[in-house]
């Protein structure tokens, strides 16, 4: 034997036994996946229920109902309503899952329908629901109202499809007896002018689209009209003639600049909504003695004194003017001013800003409520 090879020998020895021997194949085969180490499945999750709750299943429905309300139900189609057939005068399904309208054909004498706050993308399927008075379609995923031209709905007084993603408003026109429209939280950048079609339109609701224009036609039975939040920069004095008769009127959160001369005309007004505008000054009409509350606040009102000008509006109630810079929030000297000067020029109001003025809140009670335990942190 060659002496060389022996220590070769001695060390083959040695690395064999560090050297975990080869496993046997498992049975089955002798494939490389076979020699894998087998993963346990985990076990399945525990059933709490299906994802969605069925209208007549879940949900029963009795043949004598006139009402069916559910809200969070998690119910995802409109069925089985045949059941209760003509006889269903009001649907509320609030805040559920419902992706389409549909299989409400049994159902035609509705009056009112409620589909708040679903996953609606298309308006369809309604046309015979002809005694509808309340259509309230808001926070869906709607494009278009476009469809509701198809539909005659003589009875309809109030729709609503706020916090959609309408672009235009459409459709609508010949819905002659509606008296209340809105259109609040969307997309849209224009007030068409067919509108005036609808003469008994009272409540029209725009606030927080894309607006840039708050020209009206003529609508004399509106009384509340809400542009808040759009991009109106300029007054057109056409509103004040063309709806006379309003009584609350909300500008918030636009960029207009001082009042127009033409707001003498609206002599019904209530309310007057003007907060966080460019306004620098507090024009003084007479003429408004209904207005009861004013928001100016958030504008760019500098001196302080024009707040004396608020000695024309005798029947103010409620005033918000905080946060103008003559207000000079957080120096308590200047502070203590706003509200002197303001109560002496309107010594009859109740509320400055956010502050019940002369009022005595009483509490009623018999102490019971000393003896409820707070929760503790351990």
């Amino acid at each position: 034997m060659d002496v060389e090879d022996t220590p070769r020998e001695e060390s083959k020895n040695e690395g064999e036994d560090d050297v975990p021997p080869v496993p046997p194949p498992p049975p089955g085969g002798f494939g490389p996946s076979e020699r894998r180490a087998r993963v346990a499945p985990l076990p399945p999750p525990s059933d709490d229920g299906p994802t969605y709750y069925r209208l007549g299943i879940d949900y029963t429905l009795e043949e004598n109902e006139e009402v069916i309300h559910v809200q969070c139900g998690r119910i995802k189609k409109l069925e089985n309503l045949e059941v209760v057939g003509p006889r269903l005068k009001k649907l509320e399904l609030v805040a559920s899952c419902i992706e389409k309208i549909e299989n409400l054909d049994t159902n035609v004498n509705l009056v009112h329908l409620e589909l708040y706050q679903n996953l609606v993308k298309k308006i369809e399927n309604i046309g015979h629901l002809t005694h509808l008075e309340n259509l309230d379609l808001s926070f869906n995923k709607i494009r278009s109202c476009e469809s509701l031209g198809a539909y005659t709905f003589d009875k309809l007084e109030r729709l609503y499809l706020s916090s959609n993603k309408i672009t235009d408003i459409e459709g609508v026109f010949q819905f002659k007896n509606v008296q209340m429209l809105e259109f609040g939280s969307n997309r849209v950048r224009a007030i068409p002018p067919q509108l005036g079609e609808l003469t008994l339109l009272t409540e029209l609701w725009l606030g927080k689209n894309k607006i840039v224009s708050m020209a009206l036609p003529p609508l004399p039975s509106l009384r509340k009209l809400s542009l808040q939040n759009n991009r109106l920069e300029a007054w057109e004095p056409t509103l004040f003639q063309n709806a006379p008769g309003l009584t609350h009127l909300y500008f918030g959160h636009n960029n207009l600049p001082d009042l127009p001369d033409e707001l003498v005309l609206l002599t019904e007004l209530m309310e007057l909504d003007l907060a966080r505008n460019n306004i620098t000054m507090i024009r003084p009409f007479p003429q408004l003695e209904k207005l009861e509350e004013l928001w100016m606040n958030d504008c760019q009102i500098t001196d302080i004194a024009e707040v004396r000008n608020l000695a024309a509006f005798t029947g103010l109630r409620t005033i918000y003017l905080e946060r103008n810079p003559f207000h000079e929030l957080g120096n308590s000297e200047s502070e203590a001013r706003y509200k002197t000067e303001i109560l002496a020029a309107a010594p009859h109001v109740t509320q400055l800003d956010a502050v019940r003025l002369n009022h005595t809140i009483q509490v009623i009670t018999d102490g019971s409520e000393k003896n409820v335990k707070g929760i503790r942190k351990r």
